[in-house]
């Protein structure tokens, strides 16, 4: 027996939507964005690690038009084609040169012009309007495309 639906109070307009195994956020039409759910490594991106049972606001964030979320960490595609993301940075999962844990949201170093972007465990990748596509993170199974190893900031697939 499954339990029925149930209405995520706190949240109006919303257009997207990204869950990851412990964490939800939602993209409303205004570019803001809202998490509920595990917060151990800051995926929320609310400046804690506090669970959250209802939505809370990502702090630094505006003008988003994509979200994506896996493991513990989440990541957001802004207008100007930035991407910034926050939580767990295990083996550089969030881009930003470092693999210090993140709880408010810090934008990726050496992109611009993003159009799309997905996570995975460990990873994220990202695709810019020409085409190419960077990823960042995690390579111990080759999800990365390169034959370099693990990367705290983003390195362009080669084919």
């Amino acid at each position: 027996m499954s339990a029925p639906p149930v209405t995520v109070g706190g949240l109006s307009d919303v257009t997207a939507l990204a869950a990851a195994g412990s964490h939800t956020c939602a993209l409303a039409q205004d570019g803001s964005v809202r998490c509920w759910g595990a917060n151990y490594s800051g995926q929320l991106g609310d400046g804690t690690t506090d669970e959250r049972t209802k939505p809370v606001t990502v702090g630094g964030l505006s003008d988003v038009t994509a979200l994506a979320a896996a493991g513990s960490h989440t990541c957001a595609l802004t207008q100007d084609g930035n991407v910034q993301c926050w939580g767990s940075n295990d083996l550089g999962a969030l881009g930003d040169g470092t693999t210090d844990e993140r709880t408010s949201p810090v934008v990726v170093t050496g992109l611009t012009d993003v159009t799309a972007l997905a996570t995975g465990w460990l990873h994220t990748c990202a695709v810019d309007r020409a085409g190419r596509v960077s990823c960042w993170g995690s390579n111990g199974s080759g999800q990365l495309a390169n034959e370099d190893t693990d990367r705290a900031s983003a390195v362009t697939v080669v084919s």
